[in-house]
This record gives structure tokens, C-alpha cells and sequence, in this order.
């Protein structure tokens, strides 16, 4: 059991630096598709260039 509760740990760091990267890396851009633009959390506008 304590093997696989430190798997999950290490695998949910991951998982979070992961999201954080990716959307760090698009709040610059627009979305391809005209119907589909998602609103951006407030926390992440200080990424904007």
C-alpha cells in the first residue's frame, strides 16, 4: 500500500506541473476554432507576456 501511495504522489506532481506548463504556454495564443474559446482562470493572467 505504501508503495502505491507514493506512485500516486509522485505521478499527481506530474500531473500538476504538466497542466501548469501547458497553460502557461497558451494563454498567449487564441483557439483555432471560432465556437470554442474557454475563458481563463484570473490567476492565470499574470502569464501574459
Amino acid at each position: 500500500m505504501k508503495k502505491v501511495s507514493s506512485i500516486l504522489l509522485k505521478a499527481s506532481s506530474m500531473l500538476t506541473a504538466l497542466a501548469l506548463t501547458i497553460g502557461v504556454s497558451s494563454m498567449n495564443s487564441a483557439c483555432m476554432m471560432w465556437f470554442n474559446q474557454p475563458k481563463a482562470p484570473e490567476e492565470m493572467e499574470k502569464y501574459i507576456k
